[in-house]
């Protein structure tokens, strides 16, 4: 590649208050950081609520509407968000949550991050957990993605497999499909660990809450040691009143950091991920991570933590128990060798040379 493309990264559409993927906001932002720190130019849509979370020194364009509610999010979606591109003369659209728009043809080579396929495995296995037009929308929008992406980038090889899978259905021609990861970063401060356990819930159903209650509880029967939930519950699930039990709703970036990186434990349940994050975060802060051992969490971690299967709970019981006696120094050896597999310089650097390779609007049919 003889010069680097100019790319307008699309961020207008989410915020912290609003968002229900933490984890696609900060992947979302640490893309944006790392693309900015290899030098490529960017014309970023942002909006108000994510003023300090961007680099000072890139050129950003506030669009508050795409933040203005759920007619305001579908009209950036699928008219604005492509107007606002045409306007900043970029060679690239870059949209990192995913989805594009399946009213109008993109304006300019077009780039998505495409983090899994869930609505797939929502028709599937929980028909009535989202409402029908939700359903109905991200759909459309994978769908659009699938048809009309010059090049997607992925998470992980599932996810990446999982939109090939995919667009096998949607589409005649199989889009360019990339797995370029996700980076981290190791805390700036090492928290003095306290023996306390945190849980992740979900309400959505592919979060196992209900079932992450149920097996804490046989697990945790003297309660010697404090967990602290951090989440939402579904609807009708409950938390026992028990003894060193504490349940936090979502917290500020800053304090879950705090709650979570002083830990010793972290349990993370799910059944569905593209990439499942915070085994990985626990990992790199020194908290030894107890998770579902789902394919992609497999391919993610790389033999380090405490996996379990889902439909055995002694599996679960024994990995509660390793976890609670692994050393320091194995949990700080896991946080090297995940810290130089999930790279945001490799991370960055795959996305642009995936784009250098692509002149114009163009297919790889292979």
């Amino acid at each position: 590649m003889n010069e680097t493309p100019t790319i307008c990264y699309s961020l207008a559409d989410q915020s912290f208050a609003q968002t229900k993927s933490l984890g696609i906001l900060n992947l979302s932002l640490g893309l944006l950081e790392a693309l900015n720190a290899r030098g490529v130019p960017l014309k970023v849509l942002g909006n108000e609520t994510l003023r300090r979370a961007l680099p000072n020194d890139v050129n950003t364009h506030e669009y508050n509407g795409a933040i203005g509610g759920k007619l305001g999010r579908v009209w950036w979606d699928q008219w604005k968000v492509y107007s606002a591109a045409r306007r900043t003369k970029a060679d690239w659209l870059f949209l990192p949550k995913g989805f594009t728009s399946f009213t109008r043809e993109p304006p300019m080579r077009l780039a998505a991050y495409v983090h899994d396929t869930i609505q797939d495995f929502y028709r599937e296995n929980h028909p009535n957990a989202v409402s029908d037009f939700e359903q109905w929308y991200f759909e459309n929008g994978l769908k659009s993605t699938l048809s009309s992406a010059d090049v997607i980038f992925t998470n992980s090889d599932f996810t990446a497999d999982e939109v090939r899978r995919k667009a096998k259905t949607v589409s005649a021609r199989t889009p360019k499909v990339i797995k370029a990861g996700i980076g981290f970063r190791k805390p700036g401060t090492n928290i003095e660990k306290e023996d306390r356990i945190v849980v992740l819930t979900g309400r959505f159903p592919h979060k196992l809450t209900a079932q992450a209650i149920e097996w804490m509880a046989r697990w945790d029967q003297a309660g010697n040691w404090p967990v602290d939930w951090i989440g939402s519950l579904p609807e009708g699930v409950t938390l026992p009143d028990r003894r060193n039990w504490r349940m936090h709703s979502r917290l500020p970036e800053s304090d879950y950091r705090q709650m979570v990186n002083g830990c010793r434990v972290l349990v993370f349940f799910s059944e569905y991920e593209g990439f499942g994050m915070p085994p990985v975060e626990a990992a790199l802060a020194g908290v030894c991570p107890v998770f579902s051992a789902i394919p992609v969490t497999t391919e993610v971690m790389m033999g380090t933590g405490c996996p379990f299967r889902n439909d055995d709970f002694d599996s679960f019981a024994k990995a509660m128990e390793e976890a609670k006696l692994v050393s320091e120094s194995a949990v700080d050896e896991w946080g090297e060798r995940l810290l130089k597999k999930h790279d945001w310089g490799g991370v960055a650097d795959r996305v642009i040379e995936g784009l250098g390779e692509i002149k114009t609007r163009s297919w790889d049919n292979d």
